[in-house]
């Protein structure tokens, strides 16, 4: 050992043993001679699992905890996932690193102070003819100021960070709405509201909402609404039936919650109302269908009772924490929304209609902006991408 490696071993403290068992497997564990001693920890939040995108690639959408355990300014470089010695989708480096970065203060960036954590928000996309793989890692590049002479950086590059990767495939669904002009907010894999929503609940990281989707639809006029942002009469789509995605017995209910006026989130909201009115159904094997934001009232289920793919559950509404009516729907693995984590999901069949390019526009009242040519055509056992706008039935 150096004495520069010796005053940096001395600067902070890693606990390799408590790394190694929760995120890799026993194949990943390298001999001691070509470990390295990293300033940042890394822990994959969940055993990552593959799901097909109307892209027509694979998506494995997972999350890396960052902890600086030194007294040292680290600016994280890259994060490549691999799989069998390979790159696994692009690597994430500079603008597309800080993009898919938040720190612990709320904030995108790639620097973490002593101390500091992150969450790095990784959507590693592969060609559906690559075979699906058993386990990946990451080639990690960090630096930081030379103790002895700052203007110089001290570089650092190693490969880590390991998981199995899940072989479950992804559930397949039918679809909870019928008809065109659905647009899927908020969707897939992009960082936004919904997959960078990751809870400490109860002192456990959970990350609910990673595939979930925010349903809204456009009129003839490809509009959101008519008349005035904040009256609901003018969202045609509200009231529209939800209907069960797949058989199995509901479990959680929340049914009397009022109707928010569309423009601005309610004042006050607090977390245990944040999916307003809701029905949560046991569809087994772990899983759990959440359908949020339902129409005061309007719920046609009991607890405990059982459903069948396509029967009604209860009507669109704008309940709970919302500035506008919408379905917001996810697999989870608990009945719980708020003490689970995002499954993946695919639907049985649906057809691409294009894609939204201003969808804060549309919230407005903007005639969407539409690429007409993006995503088109049917998709089979796929999940809807961010904006896509689908049909569903025929």
């Amino acid at each position: 050992m150096t004495l520069r490696s010796a005053r940096l071993a001395l600067s902070f403290l890693v606990t390799f043993a408590a790394l190694v068992a929760v995120t890799a497997p026993a194949s990943a564990v390298r001999p001691d001679s070509q470990a390295v001693l990293s300033p940042v920890a890394f822990q994959i939040l969940n055993r990552p699992a593959p799901v097909r995108g109307a892209d027509n690639r694979q998506h494995l959408v997972y999350e890396i905890q960052a902890v600086n355990q030194s007294n040292l300014s680290i600016e994280l470089r890259k994060v490549a996932p691999r799989a069998q010695g390979q790159r696994l989708g692009a690597p994430l480096t500079g603008s597309k690193l800080a993009a898919r970065t938040r720190l612990n203060s709320g904030e995108a960036g790639t620097t973490l102070g002593a101390g500091q954590s992150a969450i790095v928000f990784v959507d590693a996309a592969y060609s559906p003819r690559r075979r699906p793989p058993r386990a990946i890692s990451h080639a990690i590049s960090m630096a930081w100021p030379d103790a002895e002479n700052p203007s110089e950086m001290v570089r650092q590059t190693f490969i880590g960070v390991s998981s199995r990767v899940s072989r479950r495939h992804a559930v397949v669904l039918s679809s909870p709405l019928r008809g065109p002009g659905w647009v899927a907010a908020n969707g897939c894999c992009t960082l936004n509201a919904h997959r960078g929503a990751t809870l400490a609940i109860d002192g456990t990281i959970r990350v609910p909402e990673r595939f979930a989707i925010d349903f809204v639809q456009l009129n003839n006029q490809d509009r959101l609404f008519d008349g005035p942002l904040n009256d609901l009469t003018g969202y045609a789509y509200y009231g529209a039936p939800i209907r069960a995605a797949a058989p199995g017995r509901v479990v959680g209910i929340r049914k009397n919650l009022p109707e928010q006026v569309p423009g601005a989130l309610p004042a006050g909201a607090t977390i245990q109302m944040a999916g307003g009115n809701y029905v949560v159904v046991n569809i087994g094997h772990g899983r759990y269908a959440f359908y949020a934001h339902l129409k005061t009232g309007s719920l046609r289920v009991r607890k405990g009772q059982r459903v069948r793919t396509g029967q009604v559950l209860g009507l669109l509404g704008n309940t709970g924490n919302t500035d506008g009516p919408h379905l917001h729907f996810h697999i989870m693995d608990s009945p719980s929304p708020l003490q689970s984590n995002g499954l993946p999901f695919v639907f049985r069949s649906f057809r691409g209609q294009g894609v939204v390019r201003n969808v804060a526009g549309i919230q407005a009242g903007e005639v969407a902006d539409v690429d007409r040519a993006a995503l088109r055509g049917r998709h089979l056992n796929a999940l809807p991408m961010e904006n896509q706008i689908v049909r569903f039935g025929r």
